[in-house]
């Protein structure tokens, strides 16, 4: 078994595009979806091991229920205090500052995308 990707739904996928391309992810693809009146763009790390589909449903502007939506992501990163000014910079909001797991490691943190969605960084 092989992961591919997985989806997560945006009202606004510039706003989307802008936060991950933050982080290092890069945009691989993009196509329209006439017929299901959506846009799907899927982003990749530079090793491109897996990837994130942002699913925008045309004229579906408002945010969306978290069921509707998704849970959290999980990134291993070098520099955890390094990384959220960019975040928040680009849009995200920290959910949980820094702290060590159990007290003792690794260093997480957890962030909101400009939908909400909880991205944990994990530093090592």
């Amino acid at each position: 078994m092989k992961f591919v990707h997985v989806a997560t739904r945006t009202k606004d996928l510039d706003a989307a595009l802008a936060f991950y391309e933050a982080l290092g992810l890069k945009m691989s693809r993009k196509s329209e979806l006439t017929k299901g009146k959506a846009t799907l763009a899927f982003i990749e790390p530079p090793e491109g091991n897996f990837a994130i589909e942002l699913v925008y449903n045309w004229g579906k502007d408002d945010a969306y229920e978290g069921g509707e939506r998704f849970g959290h992501f999980a990134f291993e990163v070098l520099d955890i205090d390094g990384l959220l000014p960019r975040l928040t910079a680009a849009g995200g909001s920290v959910v949980r500052e820094p702290y060590l797991l159990e007290g003792t490691g690794p260093k997480l943190a957890f962030v909101a995308d400009p939908d909400g969605n909880w991205v944990e960084l994990i530093q090592r």
